[in-house]
């Protein structure tokens, strides 16, 4: 059997992947909601591949040939025999799930609470649609009913399944129109033998007609019996799996961290560092988007580090010093359009101007480097970290070190200023490096262009200063940092976010 799909958006990784499985023979099939085959082809949806566990080292080198990356649930139990691994598509960006299976662990949404029998049932009874190898609709139809069933007898489950009966009924008549219910009674006497047939009838009469929710909770509790010996879990184990499921969740929702994927290869923090006006806080945004839509991911603002209790009272006077005392401020270049974050560079021999501006870098500096203590950690947990700028090795660039020690002598200030310098780049040092910085480039022109047009947007930064900005991005560094990739965003902005995501997901 062969039926014509829609090309999907995402159809060049997902068919080369599946055609490589073809070519190289291997025993696999897609085993549930092949219904909607093809918006998983689309990434839109799981690709939920059965294998013969034999056949998992080659499926596994094919996926990492096919530039597929594992990851685990980083909190809860990952399960023997259940494997993810995601790719991205070159052409378009989105991201592929491989849902792998070595055996049929189904049931409940929330807990995996059965393994049923099923391996050789589906890996034997196969069609296709288009090049993915597919359980046969009788095989599927057997394995539908009983996975409905035991949604219907778990009173979590129950809220979405009762919710979208339709859907239910929808699949069903697929499965019938193309499928046998004779062929999967067949089947299921042959290798799920606790089912008979006047049961299995009992069920697919039940999800076709307009009954209640409490006559499907009756045959569920019938069916979930026949399965006892399927279960994989007690009843206080499986009280146990639904209290760390729902700790999970709350510690999701209050660390704002709303998924519990990482990458097997660990967490990273992914730096984008660049001037005004090179779409830097567009990019971060999108790319915090894409990954936060599968990963556990975080985003900080490295250029403006929350304040702590010791910087607090720093950050508050600051402000309220370039109001009362305006002579305090400079006028040369730079100053003029510059973030409230950067503080001037003082020069010597500037008294309490000087002493007024260290403070501020060091108090910056501080904050910073709380910051990226606490971004190194979250990554060494297993998060993503998207970082908006990020500190330099080189003195005065942006969000760097601001202070040079004096060397001629000038008293007690002086002395104050030396030892708020030493005290600023030894916090730098100490900064930990990202490990991908995507450097962001795009002409003077384009830049001073794109700042005129965002004029009543965020205002505008003097030119000069921007000029400057650019001068500096070019040469930035920070040791210890494993990749960087220049982005050039003068193209369009798909374009654009396109090659982040490959350059992103190459260093991943």
């Amino acid at each position: 059997m062969s039926v014509n799909l829609a090309t999907p958006i995402n159809a060049d990784l997902a068919t080369r992947f599946m055609e490589s499985l073809n070519s190289q023979a291997i025993d696999y099939c897609h085993w549930k909601s092949n219904l909607s085959l093809s918006q998983a082809l689309a990434g839109e949806e799981d690709l939920d591949i059965l294998v013969d566990r034999k056949a998992l080292p080659n499926i596994i080198g094919l996926l990492t040939d096919l530039g597929f990356k594992a990851a685990v649930l980083k909190s809860g139990a990952n399960v023997p025999g259940i494997f993810h691994y995601y790719g991205v598509d070159a052409r378009t960006g989105r991201i592929c799930h491989v849902h792998l299976f070595s055996r049929v662990l189904t049931g409940e949404s929330f807990v995996k609470s059965h393994t049923l029998p099923f391996e050789s049932m589906l890996l034997e009874n196969c069609d296709y649609i288009g090049p993915v190898r597919v359980a046969s609709r009788s095989a599927e139809l057997a394995l539908f009913v009983l996975r409905t069933f035991i949604k219907y007898g778990s009173l979590l489950d129950l809220l979405r399944v009762a919710g979208d009966p339709e859907a239910i009924r929808t699949e069903l008549r697929w499965l019938k129109e193309g499928g046998d219910v004779a062929e999967a009674v067949s089947l299921l006497e042959k290798h799920c033998p606790v089912i008979d047939k006047a049961l299995f009838f009992k069920c697919i009469e039940t999800l076709e007609d307009s009954t209640s929710i409490a006559q499907r909770m009756r045959v569920a509790r019938t069916v979930r019996r026949r399965l006892r010996i399927y279960a994989k879990y007690t009843p206080l184990t499986r009280l146990l799996a639904y209290a760390q499921l729902l700790s999970i969740k709350l510690r999701q929702r209050l660390t704002g961290n709303r998924k519990n994927k990482t990458l097997h290869a660990g967490g990273a923090i992914v730096a984008f560092v660049g001037a005004d006006a090179t779409g830097k806080s567009t990019l971060v945004n999108e790319t915090g988007r894409w990954l936060g839509s599968v990963f556990a991911v975080r985003r900080v603002h490295v250029g403006k580090p929350p304040s702590s209790w010791a910087t607090l009272p720093v950050n508050l006077l600051l402000p309220l010093m370039r109001r009362w005392l305006p002579h305090l401020r400079r006028n040369g270049v730079g100053d003029k359009g510059r973030p409230a974050d950067v503080p001037s560079l003082p020069k010597a021999g500037q008294g309490s101007r000087s002493l007024i501006y260290a403070v501020r870098a060091a108090a910056l500096a501080w904050d910073r480097y709380r910051l990226l203590i606490k971004v190194r950690a979250w990554a060494a947990n297993g998060d993503i970290v998207i970082c908006d700028r990020y500190p330099t090795d080189i003195i005065e660039a942006m969000d760097s070190p601001r202070l040079r020690e004096l060397s001629a002598k000038g008293g007690i200030k002086a002395a104050l200023y030396n030892r708020l310098a030493r005290f600023e780049n030894a916090l730098y040092r100490k900064m930990p490096p990202p490990d991908t910085v995507l450097r962001l480039r795009v002409s003077v022109e384009t830049a001073k262009q794109r700042n005129r047009n965002r004029r009543d947007e965020v205002g505008m930064d003097d030119e000069d200063y921007l000029v400057a900005r650019h001068r500096e991005i070019r040469d930035w560094c920070k040791h210890g940092t494993k990749y960087i990739h220049d982005i050039d965003t003068e193209q369009s902005l798909e374009a654009t976010i396109l090659n982040v995501k490959r350059a992103v997901w190459e260093s991943l």
